[in-house]
């Protein structure tokens, strides 16, 4: 029987898809997806430390990679603290839908909108609508980690007449 409070708390996070998991990995599922979008949401790299897999891969909408947990937390903690970063506002809360691949691997997709995030040299990005992938992977003793993670943001030109 299904852990009606891990479906609401999910809920809460904008996350669609734990009710596939059985509640033991639900739970640690959630709980590190809570870490990882109110690490972001409240600017705390400290609620990632983890979060993410020591051979975890990141990359960022700008093309920033990053490799390993340390280095990508590292980089989120410089991020979090800065002022172009911090100036965009969320237009819409995230929304998430996971998935169950197997017994051990997840994959979360997230999606983002956010106005008036500053550049560097001046100006701002009018609106980023960002997609994210993060996959997942349960380890051994039953933690469930990041070990992939990448971001974009939907483009207004187009390179393809097909696009839709």
């Amino acid at each position: 029987m299904k852990d009606n409070r891990l479906i609401e708390s999910a809920s809460k996070l904008g996350l669609d898809g734990l009710d596939q998991f059985p509640d033991t990995d639900a739970a640690k599922l959630l709980g590190v997806l809570r870490n990882l979008l109110v690490g972001f949401q409240r600017r705390d790299a400290s609620m990632l430390a983890d979060v993410y897999s020591a051979d975890a891969d990141w990359v960022n909408a700008f093309g920033s990679v990053k490799e390993g947990a340390a280095e990508i937390v590292d980089y989120l903690r410089g991020l979090f603290a800065d002022a172009n970063f911090n100036d965009g506002e969320v237009v819409a809360p995230p929304r998430s839908a996971i998935r169950r691949l197997c017994d051990d691997v997840a994959v979360v997709s997230t999606h983002l909108q956010v106005s008036g995030q500053g550049l560097v040299g001046g100006g701002s990005i009018a609106l980023r609508d960002n997609h994210s992938l993060h996959v997942l992977r349960k380890r051994p003793d039953g933690r469930w980690e990041v070990v992939s993670e990448m971001y974009m943001d939907a483009r207004t030109d187009w390179s393809y007449v097909g696009h839709s």
